[in-house]
């Protein structure tokens, strides 16, 4: 069922995949000019591709199963396996000959049941049913029973099968014929081996009755609980002047076209084609244009873009030189979209209700990089997180004396230069500059064996790398570090234990020329993004008075709360415990002097997150109504913000911010105006970075 309730002066637009670079060429012996059922899955850092052998006219040979590899989608090698041999040599990429081989689709199989030597399934086959295939590691494939699992159909096309996590079935997708037409059938297995009787798929009313050669169909990887496809559409009365294969000019032209399911059974399809032939002649010749079985995520056209869906086609099929597969690429969620002009159009939802995450995400880095977090990592139960560069000022540090202690909890920092405390904007140091920098090498060292230093006023202590046991995992993980001035004698502490000293008694007050310190990085025109601290943090602590060794290691152990308190001592203190906003409260000072972090509204764990489109001009407004279709006040349309950009996590927000977990559990609509925009998904919860895997709510915008 879709989701639309109503649509005024808006439109629901099918938008096409913009063809990229050719990724596979089928030009070795063993390929030739009909390889097709190409099937594409993800497997860890690895793309794999499987595909048929095959070659028309000319000099023919058996088919064969081939397999091809990418490390980011994009750029494919066809690997040496020495597997199976072909004309006397197995120095090829062909992983399975014989039965199966023409439509041969194999699939990663995610059930957790699944025993470690099925990790891999297929099936293939011919007119008298579909065997069962099952692989270990992808190359090496044996039969799981030895006859046919699935008879019922008619077999000569690309019958596939996957787990489907949602409903813990494996589910199948097979041709057969209805009244001479080719269609679509399905069933489901709890083994893999034993099948439900096939069912025909339905569509809604109103659909055409055409043939559909293929069927491309999958859970959708960002909301599997919604099924796509992408049937290779054949009109069978039709040809075309570009015809030359052969002489024979075969009848039938094929497109693309897109539909989707929520129930695995009854499908949405359109009727404009989702991949036209285009401008390429090839493409207008019987049996090209079939899009691959499989939808994988693939690095951004643009840098800092989102990442984008990759998609295959054939290309070249049934000619005299050998056929193609050419990659084409959408972006994220951008199918179907809701589209109004600038006139304005308005969309409303069904009634719908969502949960807010238990356990929230990270902030996306664009929109909250800084945000304290509830977590078990460290001290109490919260800390703050730091996605992205960011920088923050500890406000009432520019003067705290000539006994000065600084100090910070950290856990989850990736390795690199992290900057922790610095009242730095560039230079060498030298006496009289009164520089200020604590900083680390994470997971490895500067280029003089450094791991971790303090500089002040021309002062600097260097801890080397190999000072700190076991430096380059330990910075990687649950750290405590601190330094203390005690009139000029620097003393640095790694969890606890004195691990370096320098300076000379004399010097006076600890007293940056640039004020009060940052944490995070440092001052303009120094970059402010060069050595961030990145991971959580956790009390954050810049005092003055000089902590003694055996403070610091009760500090390091139970947190430092344990060895200041507000009534002895002056200057910053910051755990996170109660904050939750956009400022941190410093619990030396009842909260009179804070700390703001970055950003300009306070974020939450349950938002609205849009995947949209505007132009410059353009805008879209959201409002929040009740189960009786009243505006929840504070989530009226006067009170949304207009949002404009384009990205795949917009966040609505209100008035009164973009936090909506009071509404979580409670029936609502949403009704959306747009102007000049495009509308692909929404979802509830916290933005997040694009490698973050989640189940949090998210719809697409599938036809009515």
């Amino acid at each position: 069922m879709s989701q639309i309730a109503e649509l005024s002066n808006a439109r629901l637009t099918l938008h096409p995949p913009k063809l990229r670079e050719v990724a596979i060429v089928h030009d070795k012996p063993w390929e030739g000019s009909v390889c097709c059922y190409h099937t594409v899955f993800q497997d860890g850092n690895l793309y794999r591709m499987y595909y048929r052998g095959a070659n028309w006219g000319g000099t023919t040979h058996a088919e064969v199963t081939c397999y091809a590899e990418s490390d980011d989608g994009i750029v494919w090698r066809k690997p040496e396996l020495g597997l199976i041999a072909f004309n006397g040599s197995t120095s090829n990429n062909i992983v399975w000959e014989g039965l199966g081989s023409h439509n041969f689709a194999p699939f990663l199989d995610t059930n957790p049941a699944c025993p470690p030597e099925q990790k891999y399934k297929a099936l293939g086959g011919d007119d008298k049913g579909l065997i069962a295939f099952v692989s270990p590691d992808g190359l090496h494939w044996s039969k799981l029973h030895p006859t046919p699992v699935i008879t019922e159909g008619v077999f000569d096309s690309q019958n596939l099968a996957f787990w489907d996590a949602e409903r813990a079935l494996y589910v199948d997708y097979h041709r057969h014929f209805a009244n001479g037409v080719r269609a679509i059938m399905t069933c489901t297995s709890t083994d893999f081996i034993n099948w439900t009787v096939p069912q025909w798929l339905t569509y809604e009313a109103g659909t055409k009755v055409e043939h559909l050669y293929t069927n491309a169909i999958q859970p959708y990887p960002r909301a599997p609980q919604i099924y796509i496809g992408f049937p290779k559409r054949f009109i069978p009365s039709r040809t075309t002047p570009y015809d030359r294969s052969g002489g024979g000019d075969l009848p039938g032209l094929s497109d693309g076209v897109f539909m989707s399911s929520r129930d695995g059974l009854l499908f949405r399809r359109w009727e404009e084609a989702f991949h036209r032939p285009g401008l390429q002649h090839e493409r207008w010749i019987n049996r090209n244009n079939m899009i691959a079985w499989g939808v994988v995520e693939t690095a951004p056209e643009f840098p800092g873009a989102p990442r984008e869906l990759s998609l295959y086609s054939t290309e070249n099929y049934y000619a005299t030189t050998p056929n193609r597969l050419r990659r084409m690429t959408m972006r994220l969620d951008g199918f179907v979209s809701v589209q109004a002009d600038m006139a304005s159009g308005t969309v409303t939802t069904r009634q719908l209700t969502f949960t807010a995450p238990v356990n929230p995400l990270p902030c996306y880095e664009e929109l909250c990089s800084v945000s304290p977090v509830t977590t078990n990592l460290l001290f109490g139960t919260r800390a703050l997180r730091v996605n992205a560069p960011s920088v923050f000022t500890l406000p009432g540090t520019s003067n705290l004396g000539a006994r000065v202690t600084f100090a910070v909890a950290y856990s989850a920092m990736p390795a690199g230069h992290r900057r922790l405390f610095s009242a730095y904007a560039g230079g060498p140091n030298t006496p009289g500059t009164r520089k200020v920098i604590f900083d680390l090498m994470a997971g490895a060292a500067f280029a003089d064996g450094t791991a971790m230093r303090f500089w002040y006023d021309g002062s600097t202590v260097n801890v080397p790398a190999s000072a700190v046991p076991g430096w380059n995992t330990a910075s990687l993980g649950r750290m405590h570090v601190a330094a203390t001035y005690d009139d000029g004698v620097i003393i640095v502490y790694v969890n606890g234990v004195e691990c370096g000293r320098g300076g000379a008694p004399g010097a006076g007050a600890l007293r940056p020329a640039l004020g009060d310190l940052r944490f995070g990085e440092d001052y303009p025109p120094a970059s402010t993004v060069n050595e961030p601290f990145l991971g959580l943090a956790d009390d954050i602590t810049l005092i003055g008075r000089v902590l003694s060794a055996a403070e610091i290691a009760t500090a390091a152990q139970q947190g430092m709360s344990k060895v200041i308190t507000a009534a002895a001592d002056i200057g910053v203190f910051f755990d996170m415990e109660g904050d939750t906003g956009r400022v941190l409260s410093n619990k030396l000072t009842s909260g009179v002097a804070t700390a703001a972090l970055p950003g300009e509204m306070e974020w939450g764990d349950a938002m609205l997150l849009l995947n949209a489109s505007t132009s410059a001009a353009g805008s879209i407004r959201c409002e929040i109504r009740d189960e009786a279709g009243v505006a929840i006040p504070g989530y009226t349309l006067a009170a949304c913000k207009p949002l404009y950009g384009d990205d795949i996590e917009l966040p609505v927000v209100w008035a009164e911010g973009a936090e909506l977990k009071a509404l979580a559990g409670r029936t609502i609509t949403l009704h959306f105006e747009l102007k000049d925009a495009d509308l692909f998904a929404y979802r509830f919860g916290q933005p997040r970075t694009q490698k973050a895997a989640s189940k949090q709510f998210i719809v697409t915008i599938t036809k009515q």
